[in-house]
């Protein structure tokens, strides 16, 4: 019984902790798109790390990385907003 109380509380507290970090990056995201930059960046960096340990070659542009490094600003804002 006190096993079980402990791993609903265990649950609870990291339900909180999530919700709050989500509820930082929401406010980081609304002062700067930096923190959104970095994550697609650790994200490109991921997808080549799995791709190099890959026995089969595949050959990706930065588009299919997911950098679009040749994208401006203006273009990036663009495919957000839908345009």
């Amino acid at each position: 019984m006190d096993k079980a109380r402990q791993e609903k509380q265990a649950t609870v507290v990291r339900a909180q902790g999530e919700a709050r970090s989500a509820e930082l990056i929401g406010d980081a995201i609304k002062k700067s798109r930096s923190y959104v930059n970095l994550r697609e960046f650790e994200n490109a960096r991921a997808v080549a790390q799995i791709l190099e340990r890959s026995q089969n070659k595949v050959y990706l542009d930065s588009a299919g990385l997911g950098l679009n490094v040749g994208d401006t600003a203006s273009d990036k804002a663009a495919k957000r907003s839908g345009q």
